[in-house]
Protein backbone atom coordinates (compact mmCIF):
# COMPACT_ATOMS: atom_id res chain seq x y z
CA UNK A 1 0.00 0.00 0.00
CA UNK A 2 1.37 3.40 -1.01
CA UNK A 3 2.01 6.07 1.65
CA UNK A 4 2.36 9.69 0.52
CA UNK A 5 4.29 10.62 3.68
CA UNK A 6 6.71 7.68 3.85
CA UNK A 7 10.43 8.51 4.36
CA UNK A 8 13.11 8.42 1.64
CA UNK A 9 10.92 10.38 -0.74
CA UNK A 10 13.85 11.59 -2.87
CA UNK A 11 16.78 9.38 -3.89
CA UNK A 12 19.74 9.90 -6.24
CA UNK A 13 20.68 7.03 -8.54
CA UNK A 14 24.04 7.01 -10.32
CA UNK A 15 23.98 5.46 -13.81
CA UNK A 16 20.24 4.91 -13.57
CA UNK A 17 18.54 2.91 -16.32
CA UNK A 18 15.35 4.69 -17.39
CA UNK A 19 13.06 2.24 -19.19
CA UNK A 20 9.99 3.42 -21.13
CA UNK A 21 7.04 1.08 -21.76
CA UNK A 22 7.34 -1.32 -24.71
CA UNK A 23 6.27 0.05 -28.06
CA UNK A 24 3.44 -2.47 -28.28
CA UNK A 25 2.44 -1.99 -24.65
CA UNK A 26 -1.23 -1.51 -23.85
CA UNK A 27 -3.38 -1.47 -20.75
CA UNK A 28 -3.31 0.42 -17.49
CA UNK A 29 -0.14 -1.11 -16.02
CA UNK A 30 3.08 -0.96 -18.05
CA UNK A 31 6.54 -2.41 -17.49
CA UNK A 32 8.56 0.80 -17.14
CA UNK A 33 10.42 2.89 -14.59
CA UNK A 34 13.90 3.41 -13.16
CA UNK A 35 16.37 0.57 -12.55
CA UNK A 36 19.64 0.66 -10.65
CA UNK A 37 22.77 -0.39 -12.61
CA UNK A 38 22.31 -3.95 -11.33
CA UNK A 39 18.68 -4.12 -12.44
CA UNK A 40 16.76 -3.43 -9.22
CA UNK A 41 13.58 -1.36 -9.52
CA UNK A 42 13.82 2.02 -7.79
CA UNK A 43 10.75 2.03 -5.57
CA UNK A 44 10.15 5.77 -5.94
CA UNK A 45 9.72 5.31 -9.69
CA UNK A 46 6.54 3.31 -9.19
CA UNK A 47 3.51 5.48 -9.89
CA UNK A 48 0.19 4.87 -8.24
CA UNK A 49 -3.33 5.58 -9.45
CA UNK A 50 -4.47 5.27 -5.85
CA UNK A 51 -2.87 3.82 -2.74
CA UNK A 52 -3.51 0.23 -3.88
CA UNK A 53 -3.14 0.33 -7.68
CA UNK A 54 0.34 0.82 -9.19
CA UNK A 55 0.46 2.14 -12.73
CA UNK A 56 3.82 0.61 -13.69
CA UNK A 57 5.69 -2.58 -12.87
CA UNK A 58 9.39 -3.46 -12.88
CA UNK A 59 10.75 -3.83 -16.42
CA UNK A 60 13.44 -6.27 -17.44
CA UNK A 61 16.99 -4.96 -17.76
CA UNK A 62 17.28 -3.87 -21.42
CA UNK A 63 19.91 -5.43 -23.64
CA UNK A 64 21.02 -2.10 -25.10
CA UNK A 65 20.71 1.43 -23.81
CA UNK A 66 21.44 4.94 -24.96
CA UNK A 67 23.36 7.27 -22.66
CA UNK A 68 22.45 10.68 -21.28
CA UNK A 69 24.99 12.73 -19.36
CA UNK A 70 24.20 15.29 -16.72
CA UNK A 71 21.93 15.45 -13.71
CA UNK A 72 18.18 15.01 -14.17
CA UNK A 73 14.97 14.45 -12.24
CA UNK A 74 12.53 11.63 -12.94
CA UNK A 75 9.03 12.96 -13.60
CA UNK A 76 7.02 9.76 -13.97
CA UNK A 77 4.54 8.97 -16.73
CA UNK A 78 3.60 11.66 -19.23
CA UNK A 79 -0.12 11.95 -19.89
CA UNK A 80 -1.68 14.19 -22.49
CA UNK A 81 -5.08 14.22 -20.77
CA UNK A 82 -5.44 17.38 -18.66
CA UNK A 83 -6.74 15.70 -15.52
CA UNK A 84 -4.18 12.90 -15.54
CA UNK A 85 -1.37 15.35 -16.26
CA UNK A 86 -2.06 17.71 -13.36
CA UNK A 87 -2.43 14.84 -10.90
CA UNK A 88 -0.20 12.00 -12.10
CA UNK A 89 2.41 13.59 -14.39
CA UNK A 90 2.75 16.65 -12.14
CA UNK A 91 2.94 14.52 -9.01
CA UNK A 92 6.73 14.68 -8.55
CA UNK A 93 7.16 18.39 -9.26
CA UNK A 94 7.38 19.11 -5.53
CA UNK A 95 11.02 17.96 -5.61
CA UNK A 96 11.96 20.97 -7.74
CA UNK A 97 12.06 23.03 -4.55
CA UNK A 98 15.07 20.96 -3.49
CA UNK A 99 16.62 20.43 -6.93
CA UNK A 100 16.07 23.62 -8.91
CA UNK A 101 19.42 24.89 -10.21
CA UNK A 102 21.05 21.48 -9.75
CA UNK A 103 19.39 19.56 -12.59
CA UNK A 104 19.34 19.80 -16.37
CA UNK A 105 15.62 19.10 -16.48
CA UNK A 106 12.90 16.52 -15.92
CA UNK A 107 12.67 13.16 -17.71
CA UNK A 108 9.32 11.49 -18.29
CA UNK A 109 8.42 8.15 -19.81
CA UNK A 110 5.43 8.10 -22.15
CA UNK A 111 2.17 6.39 -21.30
CA UNK A 112 2.49 4.78 -24.72
CA UNK A 113 5.72 4.87 -26.70
CA UNK A 114 3.74 5.17 -29.93
CA UNK A 115 2.28 8.52 -28.87
CA UNK A 116 3.09 11.71 -30.79
CA UNK A 117 5.16 13.22 -28.00
CA UNK A 118 6.67 16.44 -29.33
CA UNK A 119 3.34 18.14 -30.09
CA UNK A 120 2.07 16.92 -26.72
CA UNK A 121 5.00 18.47 -24.85
CA UNK A 122 4.63 21.71 -26.78
CA UNK A 123 0.93 21.89 -25.95
CA UNK A 124 1.59 21.16 -22.27
CA UNK A 125 4.39 23.72 -21.88
CA UNK A 126 2.20 26.72 -20.89
CA UNK A 127 0.38 24.56 -18.34
CA UNK A 128 3.66 23.29 -16.88
CA UNK A 129 5.03 26.82 -16.59
CA UNK A 130 1.83 28.04 -14.93
CA UNK A 131 2.05 25.31 -12.31
CA UNK A 132 5.74 25.79 -11.52
CA UNK A 133 7.20 22.94 -13.58
CA UNK A 134 9.27 25.56 -15.36
CA UNK A 135 12.37 23.57 -16.29
CA UNK A 136 13.34 21.74 -19.49
CA UNK A 137 11.35 18.56 -20.01
CA UNK A 138 12.12 15.51 -22.14
CA UNK A 139 10.25 12.28 -22.77
CA UNK A 140 12.44 9.17 -23.03
CA UNK A 141 11.25 6.66 -25.62
CA UNK A 142 14.20 4.23 -25.64
CA UNK A 143 16.01 2.65 -22.66
CA UNK A 144 18.55 5.19 -21.46
CA UNK A 145 21.40 5.18 -18.95
CA UNK A 146 21.27 8.51 -17.09
CA UNK A 147 24.48 9.70 -15.45
CA UNK A 148 22.68 11.01 -12.35
CA UNK A 149 18.95 10.77 -11.81
CA UNK A 150 17.04 12.12 -8.82
CA UNK A 151 13.91 10.01 -8.29
CA UNK A 152 11.19 11.59 -6.13
CA UNK A 153 8.18 9.74 -4.84
CA UNK A 154 4.91 10.98 -6.30
CA UNK A 155 3.20 13.56 -4.11
CA UNK A 156 -0.40 13.35 -5.31
CA UNK A 157 -2.63 11.05 -7.34
CA UNK A 158 -6.18 9.98 -7.99
CA UNK A 159 -8.69 8.44 -5.60
CA UNK A 160 -7.47 8.47 -2.01
CA UNK A 161 -4.24 10.23 -3.06
CA UNK A 162 -5.91 13.48 -4.15
CA UNK A 163 -5.13 15.18 -0.82
CA UNK A 164 -1.43 15.11 -1.70
CA UNK A 165 1.62 15.01 0.53
CA UNK A 166 2.57 17.96 2.70
CA UNK A 167 5.56 18.72 0.46
CA UNK A 168 3.40 18.62 -2.66
CA UNK A 169 0.82 20.95 -1.12
CA UNK A 170 3.59 23.34 -0.05
CA UNK A 171 5.02 23.35 -3.58
CA UNK A 172 1.63 24.01 -5.16
CA UNK A 173 0.87 26.76 -2.66
CA UNK A 174 4.14 28.51 -3.51
CA UNK A 175 4.28 28.01 -7.29
CA UNK A 176 0.95 27.09 -8.91
CA UNK A 177 -0.43 30.22 -10.50
CA UNK A 178 2.29 32.42 -9.01
CA UNK A 179 2.40 35.74 -10.85
CA UNK A 180 -1.09 35.28 -12.32
CA UNK A 181 -3.52 37.86 -10.95
CA UNK A 182 -7.17 37.02 -10.31
CA UNK A 183 -9.31 38.11 -13.25
CA UNK A 184 -12.87 37.15 -14.03
CA UNK A 185 -16.42 37.15 -12.70
CA UNK A 186 -17.34 36.44 -9.09
CA UNK A 187 -19.65 33.60 -10.08
CA UNK A 188 -18.84 30.98 -12.71
CA UNK A 189 -20.32 27.73 -13.92
CA UNK A 190 -17.70 25.43 -15.42
CA UNK A 191 -19.60 24.14 -18.43
CA UNK A 192 -19.19 20.99 -20.51
CA UNK A 193 -21.69 22.04 -23.15
CA UNK A 194 -19.05 22.87 -25.78
CA UNK A 195 -16.89 19.79 -25.31
CA UNK A 196 -16.48 17.39 -28.25
CA UNK A 197 -17.86 13.86 -28.39
CA UNK A 198 -16.86 11.24 -25.82
CA UNK A 199 -16.46 13.77 -23.00
CA UNK A 200 -19.83 13.36 -21.29
CA UNK A 201 -21.82 15.85 -19.28
CA UNK A 202 -25.35 16.55 -18.11
CA UNK A 203 -28.63 15.99 -19.89
CA UNK A 204 -30.20 19.38 -20.71
CA UNK A 205 -27.15 21.30 -19.53
CA UNK A 206 -28.31 24.26 -21.60
CA UNK A 207 -31.33 24.61 -19.29
CA UNK A 208 -29.07 24.57 -16.25
CA UNK A 209 -26.97 27.30 -17.86
CA UNK A 210 -30.08 29.44 -18.37
CA UNK A 211 -31.10 29.06 -14.74
CA UNK A 212 -27.61 29.82 -13.44
CA UNK A 213 -27.26 32.85 -15.72
CA UNK A 214 -30.35 34.27 -14.01
CA UNK A 215 -28.47 33.88 -10.72
CA UNK A 216 -25.50 35.89 -11.96
CA UNK A 217 -23.26 33.03 -13.06
CA UNK A 218 -21.16 33.32 -16.19
CA UNK A 219 -20.53 30.21 -18.24
CA UNK A 220 -16.85 29.29 -18.36
CA UNK A 221 -15.48 26.80 -20.89
CA UNK A 222 -11.91 26.07 -19.70
CA UNK A 223 -10.89 24.17 -22.83
CA UNK A 224 -11.33 27.41 -24.79
CA UNK A 225 -8.73 29.29 -22.74
CA UNK A 226 -4.99 28.99 -22.02
CA UNK A 227 -3.89 27.78 -18.61
CA UNK A 228 -3.15 31.29 -17.32
CA UNK A 229 -6.70 32.46 -18.07
CA UNK A 230 -8.16 29.38 -16.39
CA UNK A 231 -6.09 30.03 -13.29
CA UNK A 232 -7.05 33.72 -13.25
CA UNK A 233 -10.74 32.77 -13.33
CA UNK A 234 -10.40 30.15 -10.61
CA UNK A 235 -8.60 32.67 -8.42
CA UNK A 236 -11.18 35.42 -8.99
CA UNK A 237 -14.44 33.53 -8.55
CA UNK A 238 -16.16 33.59 -5.18
CA UNK A 239 -18.77 30.98 -6.09
CA UNK A 240 -18.10 28.12 -8.52
CA UNK A 241 -20.55 25.47 -9.68
CA UNK A 242 -19.26 22.56 -11.71
CA UNK A 243 -19.75 18.86 -12.29
CA UNK A 244 -17.23 16.27 -11.07
CA UNK A 245 -14.43 16.91 -13.56
CA UNK A 246 -10.72 17.59 -14.01
CA UNK A 247 -10.80 21.41 -13.54
CA UNK A 248 -11.48 20.79 -9.86
CA UNK A 249 -7.85 19.69 -9.45
CA UNK A 250 -6.73 23.07 -10.77
CA UNK A 251 -9.13 24.86 -8.41
CA UNK A 252 -7.53 22.98 -5.52
CA UNK A 253 -4.08 24.12 -6.61
CA UNK A 254 -4.86 27.83 -7.09
CA UNK A 255 -8.02 28.48 -5.06
CA UNK A 256 -8.42 30.10 -1.65
CA UNK A 257 -10.29 29.66 1.62
CA UNK A 258 -12.90 32.33 0.84
CA UNK A 259 -14.36 30.40 -2.09
CA UNK A 260 -17.35 28.07 -2.30
CA UNK A 261 -17.50 25.19 -4.78
CA UNK A 262 -20.60 23.11 -5.48
CA UNK A 263 -19.96 19.82 -7.31
CA UNK A 264 -22.89 18.43 -9.29
CA UNK A 265 -22.81 14.64 -9.62
CA UNK A 266 -22.95 13.71 -13.31
CA UNK A 267 -22.37 9.94 -13.11
CA UNK A 268 -22.93 7.21 -10.55
CA UNK A 269 -19.26 6.99 -9.65
CA UNK A 270 -17.83 8.00 -6.28
CA UNK A 271 -15.69 10.93 -7.47
CA UNK A 272 -17.15 13.96 -5.71
CA UNK A 273 -16.05 13.06 -2.15
CA UNK A 274 -12.43 12.89 -3.30
CA UNK A 275 -12.70 16.28 -4.96
CA UNK A 276 -14.28 17.72 -1.80
CA UNK A 277 -11.41 16.40 0.33
CA UNK A 278 -8.83 17.76 -2.10
CA UNK A 279 -10.36 21.24 -2.26
CA UNK A 280 -10.71 21.45 1.51
CA UNK A 281 -7.24 20.07 2.25
CA UNK A 282 -5.36 22.24 -0.24
CA UNK A 283 -7.19 25.53 0.33
CA UNK A 284 -9.56 25.33 3.30
CA UNK A 285 -12.41 26.44 1.02
CA UNK A 286 -16.03 25.39 1.39
CA UNK A 287 -16.72 22.51 -1.00
CA UNK A 288 -19.65 20.13 -1.16
CA UNK A 289 -21.44 17.65 -3.40
CA UNK A 290 -24.88 18.22 -4.90
CA UNK A 291 -26.06 14.73 -5.78
CA UNK A 292 -29.47 14.69 -7.44
CA UNK A 293 -28.53 12.18 -10.12
CA UNK A 294 -31.58 10.29 -11.37
CA UNK A 295 -30.15 8.29 -14.24
CA UNK A 296 -26.99 7.50 -16.16
CA UNK A 297 -27.27 7.64 -19.95
CA UNK A 298 -24.58 5.59 -21.66
CA UNK A 299 -23.53 4.99 -25.23
CA UNK A 300 -25.10 1.99 -26.95
CA UNK A 301 -25.12 -1.09 -24.75
CA UNK A 302 -22.48 0.07 -22.25
CA UNK A 303 -22.78 -1.52 -18.81
CA UNK A 304 -21.21 1.17 -16.66
CA UNK A 305 -20.94 4.95 -16.54
CA UNK A 306 -17.69 6.60 -17.54
CA UNK A 307 -16.03 9.70 -18.89
CA UNK A 308 -18.38 9.80 -21.88
CA UNK A 309 -21.68 9.14 -20.10
CA UNK A 310 -24.35 11.76 -19.44
CA UNK A 311 -26.18 12.27 -16.18
CA UNK A 312 -29.82 13.20 -15.78
CA UNK A 313 -30.32 15.18 -12.60
CA UNK A 314 -33.40 16.24 -10.67
CA UNK A 315 -33.75 19.96 -11.41
CA UNK A 316 -36.14 20.85 -8.53
CA UNK A 317 -33.91 19.10 -5.97
CA UNK A 318 -30.81 20.72 -7.46
CA UNK A 319 -32.44 24.15 -7.09
CA UNK A 320 -33.35 23.43 -3.48
CA UNK A 321 -29.93 22.09 -2.48
CA UNK A 322 -28.04 24.94 -4.16
CA UNK A 323 -30.39 27.45 -2.54
CA UNK A 324 -29.97 25.88 0.89
CA UNK A 325 -26.20 26.24 0.47
CA UNK A 326 -26.46 29.89 -0.54
CA UNK A 327 -25.20 29.32 -4.08
CA UNK A 328 -28.43 30.69 -5.59
CA UNK A 329 -31.21 32.85 -4.16
CA UNK A 330 -34.17 32.72 -6.56
CA UNK A 331 -37.56 31.91 -5.03
CA UNK A 332 -38.93 30.05 -8.05
CA UNK A 333 -38.03 26.34 -8.10
CA UNK A 334 -36.56 25.00 -11.30
CA UNK A 335 -39.16 22.87 -13.07
CA UNK A 336 -38.63 19.17 -13.62
CA UNK A 337 -37.24 18.13 -16.97
CA UNK A 338 -40.02 17.30 -19.42
CA UNK A 339 -40.02 14.26 -21.68
CA UNK A 340 -39.70 16.48 -24.75
CA UNK A 341 -36.72 18.37 -23.28
CA UNK A 342 -34.98 15.12 -22.39
CA UNK A 343 -35.68 13.55 -25.77
CA UNK A 344 -34.46 16.63 -27.64
CA UNK A 345 -31.14 16.65 -25.80
CA UNK A 346 -30.69 12.90 -26.17
CA UNK A 347 -31.16 13.33 -29.92
CA UNK A 348 -28.54 16.11 -29.94
CA UNK A 349 -26.12 13.85 -28.08
CA UNK A 350 -26.85 10.92 -30.40
CA UNK A 351 -26.19 13.11 -33.44
CA UNK A 352 -22.89 14.26 -31.92
CA UNK A 353 -21.73 10.69 -31.28
CA UNK A 354 -23.36 8.90 -34.19
CA UNK A 355 -24.99 6.47 -31.76
CA UNK A 356 -27.95 6.48 -29.41
CA UNK A 357 -27.54 6.79 -25.65
CA UNK A 358 -29.58 4.45 -23.45
CA UNK A 359 -30.43 4.30 -19.74
CA UNK A 360 -27.76 2.37 -17.87
CA UNK A 361 -30.32 0.62 -15.67
CA UNK A 362 -32.15 -0.74 -18.71
CA UNK A 363 -28.88 -1.94 -20.27
CA UNK A 364 -28.03 -3.77 -17.05
CA UNK A 365 -31.47 -5.37 -16.89
CA UNK A 366 -31.20 -6.60 -20.49
CA UNK A 367 -27.71 -7.93 -19.83
CA UNK A 368 -28.90 -9.78 -16.72
CA UNK A 369 -31.77 -11.38 -18.63
CA UNK A 370 -29.46 -12.49 -21.45
CA UNK A 371 -26.95 -13.89 -18.98
CA UNK A 372 -29.64 -15.78 -17.09
CA UNK A 373 -31.08 -17.18 -20.31
CA UNK A 374 -27.66 -18.28 -21.55
CA UNK A 375 -26.90 -20.11 -18.31
CA UNK A 376 -30.31 -21.78 -18.05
Amino acid sequence: MFDLEAPDDLVLVQDAILVPPPVDGRGRQQASGVLTPDGRMVENSISWSNSREPVNAAPAMPDTVETLSGCWMFGGTLYGHFGHFITESFARAWALDALRGQIDGVLFTPKQSSANLEPMLKALRPLMDSLGLDVPVRCITTPTRVERLHVPRQGVGMGDLTVGSAKFRDFVGAHAGAGIDPAGPERIYVSRSLLPAQRGGLIAESLLEEYLAQEGYQMFHPQKHPAAVQIAHYKAARDIITVDCSPLHMMAYVGNAAQRVAILTRRSMDFAPGFVRQLQTFTGMTAFEINTLERDWVQGGALRPGRGSFGEMDFPRTWRMLRDRGMISGDTPWPALTDSQRDADLQRIADLHGQAFNPLDENLERHARRTAKASA
